[in-house]
């Protein structure tokens, strides 16, 4: 129990590191800003869509009130006020006009099919056919889909009325939204990037996106409902810039909701544990050469050197320094000075390569995927114990040997 909890707590951390390394902040800054732009004609191409269904025109005017009320907590009503002006003056349009409103549409799928493909790893675009082809489906399949689930949410609050049904439709109708969220990101994660994505990894990610935005909507609900920052500040055009956060954070949710899909595979083929053996020596690089640059320093008695020497003298980013040299500084390899220089604090006579590795934390442990309760994991962890005796005597080599040539 304890090590699948410290699996999935792994896959966690790997999901959050590949988000912060792909900037899928700004990515969904970028997408809040582009659907912004394209609400109002994707609202029209739907409401096109549902009017030439017979069907569906006693709920098109609940569509865009179950949709304001379901998305944007607190402020739906208003900002669903702004937008059905803005789609009576849509109405007025001429050919042109159209043809403009398709394409702001369609500019928000290219967006969005953009973000995924980089969150996707995918090297190779789709065609222009293929494109179109996509847009196509979600344009025309997207409105008629929903308008299908609101009929059946209707159906359900109508069966209520029979005394049958009177306890059983609400059983079903309460984790109704909760799923036609989970399955519309689980077509949007398994359909929008161009590679094969397996079925079940994009409902997991459709899944933990839909948690998370239950979540979001009751937390944002909260913070609206009792936060008058807002109001205060903007007072009666509040609603704009709360609809924009709330965009911008539905965004960020559904970009979680793709890194868990895309990160999942490469989970299951070990990319994570390749990728911190090669953080591991791009660690150690990192600290070696720091070490080499301060012996210069103490053999020509300098006052040490500052984090900007460091940085230009050995081209490193800061992103890589500042964690190696919080090490060196913790485990007394390294002496902070005041002025944000640093001096070298150990006898690398004495250090070894292999005390370093040890500062560093990239000694060699125990895998974790090795269960606790396994009647051969005593002679397993004998032979790593050897293993990692042999390892320590082959590096308890002086640092100041290493690095004698520099």
């Amino acid at each position: 129990m304890q090590t699948q909890a410290k699996r999935y707590a792994g896959l966690i951390r790997y999901v959050a590191g590949r988000f912060n390394k792909d900037r899928a902040a700004s990515m969904a800054a970028s997408l809040s800003y582009t659907s912004l732009l394209s609400l109002v004609p994707l609202l029209a191409i739907a409401l096109a869509m549902l009017a030439a269904f017979p069907v569906f025109d006693a709920i098109r005017k609940e569509l865009l009130t179950m949709a304001f009320q379901n998305l944007v907590p607190s402020v739906g009503s208003v900002v669903q006020a702004q937008v059905d002006r803005f789609m009576t003056n849509a109405g007025r349009l001429t050919a042109a006009g159209v043809v403009g409103l398709v394409f702001t549409a369609i500019m928000l799928l290219v967006t969005i099919e953009d973000c995924f493909n980089r969150l996707f790893r995918v090297e190779r675009q789709r065609s222009a056919l293929s494109k179109l082809l996509v847009y196509w489906t979600v344009l025309t399949l997207g409105p008629l889909l929903i308008g299908a689930s609101l009929s059946l949410q209707t159906y359900l609050a109508a069966a209520r009325k029979w005394e049958l049904t009177q306890t059983i439709s609400p059983i079903i109708a309460m984790p109704l939204p909760f799923l036609l969220s989970a399955l519309a990101f689980t077509g949007l994660f398994a359909a929008i990037p161009n590679r094969r994505v397996r079925l079940k990894d994009a409902l997991i990610g459709g899944i933990v996106a839909a948690l998370l935005f239950a979540a979001l909507r009751w937390g944002f609900a909260i913070y609206i409902t009792n936060s008058k920052a807002y109001t205060s500040l903007y007072g009666a055009v509040a609603a704009v810039p709360i609809f924009l956060f709330w965009m911008y954070l539905s965004w960020a949710v559904v970009l979680v909701g793709a890194e868990f899909t895309a990160a999942l595979p490469e989970w299951r083929a070990g990319y994570h544990q390749a990728e911190r053996r090669a953080q591991g020596a791009r660690r150690l690089t990192v600290a070696l050469d720091v070490l080499a640059l301060l012996l210069k320093a103490s053999v020509a008695a300098t006052q040490g050197l500052s984090r900007r020497d460091l940085l230009e003298a050995t081209a490193i980013s800061e992103h890589d320094l500042s964690p190696v040299l919080r090490r060196l500084c913790a485990t007394n390899f390294v002496a902070a000075l005041a002025g944000n220089r640093f001096l070298l604090a150990r006898d690398l006579h004495a250090a070894t390569l292999d005390d370093l590795i040890v500062a560093l934390e990239l000694e060699l442990t125990l895998d974790d995927a090795i269960a606790s309760g396994s009647p051969w994991r005593a002679k397993v962890e004998d032979r790593i114990a050897t293993a990692r005796q042999a390892h320590r005597d082959t590096l308890c080599v002086p640092l100041r040997e290493l690095l004698a040539g520099e």
